[in-house]
């Protein structure tokens, strides 16, 4: 019985390129394959030739961080590239077979959106010889296979699952495309059904209830209903939530089993039978476990039984002894936060990370490129400045307004964000220090204009002068950190690595900390950072065993020496 043939690694492909005769191309592909290894921290012999891992390890790598400039790690990727087709045959990243007459009939049918993602793939079926009428569903799944499997280009997997997309949409809207289609994965997994999936009534008395939570009961005539709702309103983003988890509990029953028609209102979610059936789903979900999500459900059910169906004492009982059952105990930082925070145990990564606004600014001045294309860089520049100074919550920074919340006095300028605008109804009221100003008024003055879409006093202007998306911003400052420290980190962990900083050099002070995060309670901030000190108490201590050594030395040679 023959073995199965072993993997190259980069190491047989450094053996190869020893091979090539002696030039330029030998040195820079020896070169390409060194370097992307020390990149990526691995000796080439640990290194598999299969380009679904190389290009896993080359997305891990930020080539700022790793002190190589972006067109440099191009040059090594390309090299890399060229290295490993010494050893093994790679699909083109640009594969420009000539298309067989009858696929280019088909393709100038089609809109350019579609016509881009099929091309390639019509590329490959005419380079096989293949033709429309004969094309199966065997074919497209070889050519979605081998661009997954020996293709070097980024993203291989969304560019297979892209062909797929439109060319199962081009086979239902286009009577003379060849009506094959091969099915998707659908990545998002959703269960949730749209609302018009279930009874009108339901519709309508889940349009009650949010009603009453957006208006609160300060505001209600009936002043025998008073426990129907929130004292004060709740905001648009809680409402809509609310209504997303009422239409998910709805849609988990239904996938339990209960006919749609049978949920007629909200009081069918909080059937003591039917609160199982949803948390049960909900938990199968989970791998069989309990989540966060599944103890808010939980909660959610229990709070409107009681405030909104009003079932009685012994009802509600039940539904509170289900969420204790599913609730999640939170004992300080989770664990991907921690996990994420520990490179900052080193020092030299939290000197970079404070100092990162004026690493990009400095880039940014010695780019050469025209003002307008280093605007967003500048403007994150700008952001994360005022994170690092005041940790704020997405919604927040984005909606800052230069002319309402930037307050200028004789003794500087504050950030002043009233209680209504923020999550916790918690003022917010902090001088920006002179660095982090410097940085926001360089933005403002240099490269803010070319952001503008229209007239607008947002800081962080967005399209029709509004002020940019808080995902859009927060998925934009992400990307930069990435891309300048190699850190996942994203904007609200700014939060917990000013806390972190400051309790490692006092360790201890949580009201200092309380004050600066906007805590309500300094129970919250305890319970939120007591275990990213654990390091620094152990250092400390650690350091008073060393004291208390060095101390006992000497009289511990004495005794030897009488002894």
């Amino acid at each position: 019985m023959q073995s199965a043939p072993s993997i190259p690694t980069l190491q047989h492909v450094l053996e190869r390129i020893e091979a090539l005769e002696p030039g330029t191309q030998k040195r820079d592909l020896k070169s390409a394959v060194k370097t992307f290894c020390r990149a990526v921290g691995k000796h080439p012999a640990a290194v598999s030739v299969v380009p679904s891992e190389i290009r896993a390890l080359r997305e891990s790598v930020s080539p700022l961080a790793a002190g190589l400039s972006a067109r440099r790690w191009a040059n090594v990727c390309s090299g890399l590239t060229k290295a490993i087709e010494l050893v093994r045959e790679l699909v083109p990243s640009r594969n420009t077979t000539p298309l067989l007459p009858e696929w280019k009939a088909l393709l100038d049918m089609l809109p350019s959106k579609y016509a881009r993602k099929v091309s390639a793939g019509l590329r490959y079926l005419s380079g096989k010889g293949v033709i429309p009428t004969a094309v199966t569903v065997a074919d497209l799944e070889e050519y979605c296979d081998a661009i997954v499997s020996n293709r070097m280009r980024r993203n291989a997997e969304k560019g297979a699952d892209a062909f797929l997309w439109a060319w199962n949409r081009t086979a239902k809207t286009c009577p003379d495309w060849p009506q094959v289609t091969v099915p998707r994965q659908d990545k998002r997994d959703s269960y949730s059904y749209p609302l018009e999936y279930f009874p009108a009534s339901f519709a309508a008395d889940l349009e009650a209830y949010i009603g009453r939570l957006t208006k609160g009961i300060m505001f209600d005539d009936d002043d025998e209903d008073i426990d129907l709702g929130p004292l004060r309103p709740v905001r648009p983003a809680t409402a809509q939530t609310r209504s997303r988890q009422l239409r998910a509990a709805a849609s988990c029953l239904v996938h339990s089993g209960v006919p749609a028609t049978d949920i007629t209102s909200i009081a069918a979610l909080v059937e003591v039978r039917n609160v199982k059936l949803i948390l049960n789903f909900l938990m199968q979900r989970s791998g069989g476990m309990t989540s966060g999500g599944v103890a808010q459900m939980a909660s959610l059910l229990a709070k409107i039984a009681l405030h909104w169906v009003k079932v009685d004492a012994q009802h509600h009982a039940k539904l509170q002894r289900l969420a204790g059952r599913v609730a999640v105990q939170h004992s300080g930082m989770t664990a991907k936060n921690r996990e994420r925070l520990r490179p900052f145990d080193d020092d030299s990564t939290v000197v970079e990370f404070v100092c990162l606004p004026d690493t990009i600014r400095k880039k940014v001045e010695q780019d050469k490129r025209p003002a307008r294309l280093k605007a967003r860089q500048a403007q994150m520049a700008a952001a994360i400045a005022i994170l690092l100074v005041i940790p704020l919550r997405r919604n927040n920074l984005a909606a800052i307004d230069i002319h309402r919340h930037l307050v200028s006095n004789r003794n500087g300028v504050y950030l002043v964000i009233p209680e209504h605008e923020t999550k916790n109804r918690e003022p917010i009221n902090f001088q920006i220090p002179a660095f982090a100003l410097e940085i926001v008024k360089w933005y403002i003055v240099g490269y803010r204009p070319y952001l503008l879409d229209g007239e607008s006093s947002s800081l962080f202007p967005g399209r029709g002068g509004q002020p940019k998306s808080p995902h859009t911003l927060a998925q934009q400052i992400k990307q930069t950190v990435w891309e300048f420290l190699g850190l996942e980190f994203n904007i609200h962990l700014f939060r917990h690595a000013a806390g972190k900083i400051f309790l490692d050099i006092n360790p201890g002070n949580y009201e200092v900390v309380r004050q600066l995060l906007r805590h309500k309670s300094v129970n919250t901030t305890t319970s939120a950072y007591s275990g990213a000190e654990t390091r620094k108490a152990g250092l400390l201590y650690a350091e008073l065993l060393e004291g208390l050594r060095a101390l006992h030395a000497p009289e511990a040679s004495d005794r030897r020496k009488r002894a």
